[in-house]
């Protein structure tokens, strides 16, 4: 009872001293002002609405303690990671900063009453949480993005061979077609109708997506438009192209997952196996065991 107390007090005063230290100091969002958004709308509740409330109120200290720079390169994360549920930078600071906050409370907790170990673990799971989700949804949607391009470009060229120009080819597509290669082609539409030249919104798309197939539709696009060879053709042959490269992703994939499976096979299926013939070996002798022991 007396160790639950002293952990309690502890975790309090250290509240005490991140509000303080707050209180006194500045926000800390004089550098990121580009970064403000609102912070969310809506009411939540459950252990959601307890860590944004919580984020709120230690919003200076984290953003202080990512920097300007960490900011951008977090926004571009999340900008490839498509934004999932909603996700804006201010959001995934908020939360981020609380779930470190909770860690700390509980290492303190877990140290108090003799387990470090456990407290350190719980640290580094609350501090790991939010990346470690944002870095796999970006990885998945850049995944979704390379299968999805072959079949893409295989209506785009079939659409433009229809007489359509590339842009009303690419509109036509994005109208019918889901999925994060539609998303983020009609961004590309966006910026061309705000002016943004054709070259200039691809290559901000290869940078935003950060894949290898896209970016080699991107480098083989911009050279068939510099070279003159007709649109359709182009479109034909990096289709072509992009297929065999997920085919070639792909049967490295299933390369890697072989290990993978003959590991799990291996700890799982043999184990049980060997359990079962010795099993079945003992009951079949069980008179001349009995007689032994």
């Amino acid at each position: 009872m007396v160790g639950l107390g002293l952990a309690l007090a502890c975790a309090g005063l250290f509240a005490l001293a991140v509000v303080g230290v707050r209180m006194v100091r500045s926000t800390g969002l004089e550098d990121v002002e580009e970064f403000r958004q609102p912070v969310h709308s809506g009411r939540q509740r459950g252990f959601s609405a307890m860590i944004d409330s919580l984020g709120d109120r230690l919003l200076g200290v984290t953003m202080r303690a990512y920097g300007a720079a960490r900011l951008r390169r977090l926004e571009e994360l999340i900008r490839r990671a498509g934004r999932p549920d909603g996700l804006t930078l201010m959001v995934y600071v908020r939360r981020q900063g609380a779930l470190v906050f909770v860690g700390v409370v509980l290492l303190l907790l877990f140290s108090v009453v003799g387990l470090m170990v456990v407290g350190v673990i719980a640290l580094v799971v609350m501090a790991l949480w939010m990346p470690v989700w944002l870095r796999s949804v970006s990885r998945s949607r850049t995944t979704r993005i390379d299968a999805e391009l072959p079949d893409f470009l295989d209506v785009l060229g079939v659409t433009v061979s229809a007489g359509l120009s590339f842009r009303q080819a690419v509109e036509r597509v994005c109208e019918v077609s889901e999925g994060p290669l539609a998303e983020e082609m009609t961004t590309v539409l966006r910026e061309m109708s705000l002016g943004v030249s054709r070259r200039q919104a691809f290559v901000a798309l290869r940078e935003r997506v950060r894949s290898d197939a896209v970016a080699s539709f991107v480098t083989a696009l911009l050279q068939a438009e510099e070279l003159g060879v007709p649109l359709a053709d182009a479109l034909v042959n990096i289709s072509g192209d992009a297929r065999r490269e997920h085919a070639e992703y792909v049967r490295q994939a299933m390369a890697r997952a072989q290990p993978k499976a003959s590991l799990v096979i291996t700890l799982t299926i043999v184990p049980g196996a060997i359990v079962l013939i010795g099993a079945t070996v003992v009951l079949s002798n069980q008179g001349i065991l009995h007689g032994l022991f």
